[in-house]
């Protein structure tokens, strides 16, 4: 299956947090962000997760209704952070529906380690 590839550094997040009206400082302030036990801003959960959104309508066409996603969290991401979306093998569902399992992978080194996992039920496009 492909994958996409995004880099999502502070310009991507800080607009995210303006488009959602989160502004947790752990995902905004490096300061504030050094006293948790995360040590460096991390991107909202739903910023790594709405990358998928997008990839699905290039995977299966334009006109792709997003009907489903269930997701679970497995790692944070560090603002500045390399993620690529992959998706696995396109599963039947009813009507015509299709079940794809999606997740979110973040570049550690030479490695790509799962950050997010869930599945996806759409209508495929065009």
């Amino acid at each position: 299956m492909p994958a996409w590839t995004f880099t999502l550094d502070q310009e991507r997040v800080r607009a995210f947090a303006d488009l959602v009206g989160d502004h947790n400082p752990v995902h905004l302030d490096a300061e504030f962000a050094a006293t948790t036990t995360y040590k460096v801003p991390i991107c909202h959960g739903m910023l790594v997760a709405s990358l998928i959104s997008g990839c699905l309508v290039k995977h299966f066409g334009p006109g792709t209704i997003y009907l489903e996603q269930q997701v679970s969290f497995g790692r944070p991401v560090p603002v500045g952070s390399q993620v690529r979306v992959v998706f696995g093998e396109p599963q039947p569902a009813d009507k015509g529906a299709l079940r794809v399992d999606t997740s979110v992978e973040i570049q550690k080194g030479t490695l790509w380690k799962k950050a997010l996992t869930g599945s996806a039920l759409v209508q495929p496009g065009a």
